[in-house]
């Protein structure tokens, strides 16, 4: 933590003051007050238990599972990374698992639902010419075999050729393909009015979906352990606005903090008797400052009560790291220098000064700009 005079010699040089000149900056006329960026993150592994029945169609071999009894007190060690990726573990409740024949089927296959059963499904005989689709399919009698006192006039566009019609014998009035019947026999059955059922393949059984067609299945109970990371981002700053960060930059003398696990957690606040990965109410603990015995430094003890109240345990928390660092600045203002705040940011190998505008230098900027409109807009109407 920078001195007093440490911090005023900072603000001489940065005002260019030749040997950093008392009389420059003086210390009588000199307000000086600390402020704390702290920025950072707590991450939490935060895990949830559920139970459920689980189904397997066919046969399943279970044994690479773990088992368990009862799935709250089932102990996973706690992660080493509280932030690493998202985790699924699956467990068999010991004495659960059952095979079963599947009852609903035989031997895997049930009766087909669309020919039930039979294997055949049922067709049309004859099907539209593909030529001329049962539409002028003969130009003198139409398809019914007597011929009309004037023929039909060929349909425009029409550009192929027509033949004898074997229905009433006129010449060049038939469709090619047809010659004047309109329809041709089914090509799937023939004419024969039924075709092998498209789902059985004209077998009359089908595979069972719920067995996949193995005629078994096994069913047991499932216990799921899912953890995953859940952050908290930190970044807080006492009387110094939002904007304080951007003023600072790696190369600042930041502190550092970095806890995982227990440390990371204030005094008291685990429970050994509640169960693998269960913790109390950490919201009454001790100060964090106290559990890493951290009271010495004043700055860490500002950060600590600051991150107190972020430290309470969430549900199904198993783990957790706090990684945050922290930077104390020192805000200067001087009775001689009524515009203008500096700011001593602590850095190798010297401090570094900004300088900002003052409040009421932003007051008087903002006073002065509303006059300007104000004077605008009267012009404006008397223009007018």
């Amino acid at each position: 933590m920078l001195s007093d005079d440490d911090i005023l010699a900072a603000v001489r040089r940065g005002l260019g003051a030749p040997g950093a000149d008392d009389a420059a900056f003086p210390a009588a006329g000199a307000h000086i007050t600390r402020h704390l960026l702290v920025a950072g993150e707590i991450v939490r592994c935060v895990e949830t238990r559920t139970e459920g029945t689980a189904f397997h169609a066919g046969t399943r071999d279970l044994s690479d599972l773990p088992e368990y009894d009862d799935l709250d007190r089932y102990p996973v060690p706690a992660p080493a990374d509280p932030g690493a990726a998202r985790s699924t573990l699956r467990l068999v409740r010991r004495g659960s698992v059952a095979a079963h024949a599947c009852s609903t089927c035989t031997n895997g296959r049930k009766p087909c639902a669309r020919c039930r059963g039979a294997g055949d499904v049922a067709c049309r005989t004859h099907v539209p010419c593909a030529g001329c689709e049962g539409r002028l399919c003969c130009l003198a009698c139409e398809g019914t075999g007597k011929r009309a006192r004037e023929a039909a006039d060929r349909p425009q566009g029409e550009t192929a050729s027509r033949v004898r019609c074997r229905k009433c014998g006129a010449d060049d009035a038939a469709c090619g393909k047809c010659r004047g019947a309109g329809r041709k026999k089914c090509g799937v059955c023939g004419g024969t009015a039924s075709r092998p059922c498209p789902d059985c393949a004209g077998g009359g059984t089908v595979s069972h979906d719920f067995c996949a067609g193995t005629g078994r299945y096994v069913e047991w109970t499932e216990g799921v352990v899912v953890r995953e990371p859940v952050v908290d981002t930190v970044e807080e700053s006492s009387d110094l606005p939002a904007r304080a960060f951007a003023w600072t930059n790696e190369a600042d003398a930041w502190n550092r903090v970095d806890h995982v696990g227990e440390d990371a957690f204030p005094p008291n606040g685990t429970d050994a008797g509640s169960g693998p990965g269960t913790r109390t109410d950490l919201t009454e603990a001790t100060d964090l400052t106290e559990a890493t015995d951290l009271a010495q430094d004043t700055d860490l003890a500002e950060v600590a009560a600051r991150l107190k109240p972020r430290l309470g345990f969430r549900d199904g928390e198993v783990a957790r790291r706090v990684r945050v660092r922290y930077l104390s600045l020192a805000r200067v203002t001087h009775d001689d220098h009524p515009d203008r705040v500096y700011v001593v940011i602590p850095g190798r190998p010297a401090p570094r000064v900004v300088t900002v505008r003052s409040p009421r230098r932003a007051w008087r900027l903002a006073a002065l700009a509303l006059l300007v409109l104000v004077a605008v807009v009267a012009v404006s109407r008397l223009l007018t």
